[in-house]
C-alpha cells in the first residue's frame, strides 16, 4: 500500500508553480497580475536545474525548462516577427534575423554570450521575484515576509560593469528602484496579515477571540482604548463592534415596527355627540374611545386567547367537578374567591404599550399590543429582545491544543507529523545499528587479540596434554557408544526370555523358531542353549563395564593432569 503523499494547499490558490526536482515552488506577482492562463507552459520556469546535488539534469528536463524561459520572455517583451535560429552562422546571406531588441533577438547568435545596452534589459524585473522561501515535505511551504528588504547588488561581471559606466542618470533610477520591497505585494501582505490575526486569535481565544483584543472602557483600561482607536487595526475592531450593536438595535426596532403594523388597528366605539342618533333623545354615555387603539389585533391574536381562555375554562370545570366528586359543595369549592364564581374566564397576558414620538404633551392616542409576549406572531421579538441575534464577539472558551489555523490544515499537518515522526523513527534505528555494529566490531577485536594471546602462551607440553584430551574424548564417545549396543542388546535379549515364558506363548506365536513339545512348551535343550547365550551375553557386559570404567578413570587423569 503506498503512504499518502503531502498534498500541496497552494496549488488551488491560484497562479502557482509547483516544485519540481530542481527547483523550489514558484509564485510571483506577475503570474498573478496579468490573470495567466496557460499555466502549464510555467511549470519549469524556476531555476536550479543544474545546481541540484544527486539529481542530475535529463536532456527533456532542460528543454522544458529553456521553453518556461522563452515562454515567459515572450511575455515579457513580445516579438513582431519570426526569425531564424542562429542565423548569423548558418551561411545563407537571407536568412531572416530577430530584431535587436525584441524577446528571441538572443537566438541570432548561439555561439557568442548576448549583450545587449538598452536600459530596460538591464532593469530589474520585481514582479518575478520568488516569493517562496523554502519547501520541506514536513513542513511545508514557507514565504518571505512582506516586510523583508533582502540585500540585492549590483553585478560585477565585465560586461554590466561597462554597461553601468557608461550610464549616469539611469544607473541612479536603477539604484531607487531595486530598493523596492520585492515581495510587499498585496497577496504577500494579506497572506501575512492572516497568519498574524489568526495567532492573535488564537491566542485570545479564552476571552472571545480576535475581537476581544480592544480595550474597555473601564478606567484602568481608559487610557488604552483611547491609544487602540489611533491605530488601524483598533478603529476597525471599534466600528464592528459599534455596527454590530447598531445592527441589533435596528433589527429589534424593525421588528416591533413591523409588529406594530401587521395589521389593520382596530379603534372601538368613540363618544363623538352627547346626544343620541336623533339629536334629540339621550343615549347610554360610554368613556371616549379615541386614546386607545388595539394594534396587531388580527384574527390570529383573537383565536389565540379564545384558545387561552377555553384552556383554562377546561381547567376549572375539571377541577371543580374532581372536588363535587369527593361531596364538596357550596363556597367550600373554592379557597380563595375567584372570577369562575361569577361566570368569567380570566388569564394574565403581557401586552405592550406604544406611544408615539413627541406626542406625549398633548396626551396622543396609545396603542395596543395584546399578548405580546404569548402570542406566536410577536414571541420571537420578545425573545430577540432578551437574547441578541447578532453578537459582537464570539463566545469565550479554553486555548484547545489544535488551534483554528491547525484544524483548518488538520489533514495536511497529521500526514506531515506522520513523515517526520517515521523520518525520525528510521534515523534513530539506523544511529542504534550503527552503534551496535560498533559495539560487535569491538567485541570481535577482543575476541581475536585474546585468542591470538592464548596461542602465543601455549607451550609444546600443554598442547600436547590437550590432544592427547581430544584423543580420550573420542575414545570415550565411543565407548559409550558400545556399550549402549550392548545395553540394546541386552534389553533384546531380556524380552526374548520374557516372550518365552508359556503364558506368552501360544501354538501361533514364535512356535516355528523355538522347539517345543505337544502342548506348547519350550524343549528342555532349548532352554539350556537360552541360558548359555545369556550368560555369554552377561560375561561380555562384565567386560564392558570394566573397560569403560578404566576409560573413565584414564579420563579423570588426563583432566587431573591438564
Amino acid at each position: 500500500m503506498e503512504e499518502p503523499q503531502v498534498q500541496d494547499p497552494y496549488k488551488v490558490d491560484g497562479p502557482y508553480i509547483e516544485a519540481t526536482d530542481w527547483a523550489l515552488p514558484y509564485q510571483a506577482a506577475f503570474l498573478r497580475e496579468n490573470n495567466t492562463q496557460n499555466i502549464e507552459m510555467y511549470k519549469h520556469v524556476n531555476c536550479g536545474y543544474l545546481s541540484t546535488p544527486g539529481r542530475p539534469p535529463t536532456l527533456a528536463a532542460l528543454k522544458k525548462h529553456a521553453q518556461s524561459l522563452t515562454h515567459l520572455i515572450a511575455q515579457i517583451a513580445p516579438s513582431q516577427g519570426p526569425g531564424e535560429i542562429n542565423n548569423k552562422h548558418a551561411g545563407e546571406p537571407c536568412a531572416r534575423s530577430f530584431v535587436a531588441g525584441e524577446a528571441f533577438d538572443w537566438l541570432n547568435d548561439l555561439e557568442e554570450p548576448y549583450k545587449s545596452l538598452e536600459s530596460q534589459h538591464h532593469r530589474p524585473l520585481n514582479s518575478l521575484v520568488n516569493i517562496t522561501k523554502h519547501n520541506s515535505d514536513t513542513l511545508g511551504v514557507e514565504f518571505h515576509c512582506p516586510l523583508e528588504d533582502p540585500t540585492t547588488k549590483r553585478s560585477v561581471k565585465a560586461e554590466d560593469a561597462k554597461w553601468l559606466a557608461q550610464r549616469g542618470q539611469e544607473e541612479a533610477d536603477y539604484q531607487e528602484e531595486r530598493l523596492v520591497k520585492p515581495f510587499a505585494r498585496h497577496w504577500n501582505i494579506l497572506r501575512h496579515a492572516n497568519d498574524c490575526l489568526e495567532i492573535l486569535d488564537h491566542e485570545f481565544s479564552s476571552t472571545g477571540g480576535l475581537l476581544s483584543i480592544l480595550p474597555t472602557e473601564h478606567e484602568v483600561e481608559a487610557e488604552q482604548l483611547d491609544i487602540a482607536k489611533n491605530t488601524l487595526i483598533g478603529q476597525w475592531l471599534v466600528f464592528t463592534q459599534q455596527l454590530v450593536a447598531r445592527m441589533h438595535d435596528l433589527e429589534i426596532a424593525y421588528a416591533n415596527s413591523l409588529e406594530l403594523l401587521g395589521g389593520e388597528a382596530v379603534i372601538p366605539l368613540q363618544h363623538m355627540s352627547a346626544h343620541g342618533p336623533d339629536g334629540r333623545s339621550g343615549r347610554e354615555i360610554v368613556f371616549p374611545q379615541d386614546r386607545w387603539i388595539l394594534a396587531n389585533a388580527g384574527d390570529d391574536v383573537l383565536g389565540y386567547l379564545h384558545q387561552v381562555l377555553d384552556k383554562k375554562q377546561d381547567h376549572l370545570e375539571r377541577t371543580e367537578s374532581e372536588v363535587r366528586a369527593m361531596g364538596v359543595s357550596g363556597e367550600t369549592l373554592h379557597d380563595v374567591p375567584t372570577d369562575s364564581e361569577r361566570g368569567i374566564v380570566s388569564v394574565d397576558l403581557i401586552t405592550r404599550f406604544y406611544r408615539l414620538k413627541g406626542s406625549g404633551s398633548d396626551r396622543g392616542p396609545i396603542f395596543i399590543l395584546p399578548a405580546f409576549a404569548d402570542c406566536p406572531g410577536t414571541k420571537y421579538t420578545r425573545m430577540m429582545e432578551d437574547r441578541p441575534t447578532v453578537v459582537s464577539m464570539m463566545a469565550p472558551k479554553f486555548p484547545e491544543r489544535l488551534s483554528e489555523w491547525e484544524s483548518k490544515n488538520k489533514n495536511r499537518e497529521d500526514v506531515r507529523r506522520d513523515l517526520f515522526m517515521k523520518t525520525t523513527e528510521q534515523a534513530q534505528h539506523v544511529h542504534t545499528l550503527q552503534k551496535e555494529k560498533e559495539r560487535l566490531e569491538s567485541e570481535i577485536d577482543l575476541s581475536r587479540l585474546s585468542v591470538e594471546n592464548m596461542r602465543a602462551s601455549v607451550t609444546p607440553a600443554q598442547a600436547n596434554t590437550a590432544q592427547k584430551l581430544d584423543q580420550l574424548q573420542k575414545e570415550l564417545q565411543e565407548s559409550k557408544a558400545r556399550e549402549e549396543k550392548v545395553r540394546q542388546r541386552a534389553e533384546a535379549a531380556e524380552a526374548q526370555v520374557q516372550s518365552l515364558m508359556p503364558n506368552n506363548f501360544s501354538w501361533t506365536e514364535l512356535a516355528g523358531t523355538i522347539p517345543r513339545d505337544l502342548d506348547g512348551n519350550v524343549t528342555e535343550r532349548a532352554l539350556k542353549a537360552l541360558l548359555q547365550s545369556l550368560k555369554k551375553s552377561n560375561d561380555d557386559n562384565l567386560i564392558l563395564q570394566r573397560t569403560v570404567g578404566s576409560l573413565q578413570s584414564d579420563l579423570r587423569a588426563n583432566k587431573s593432569a591438564v
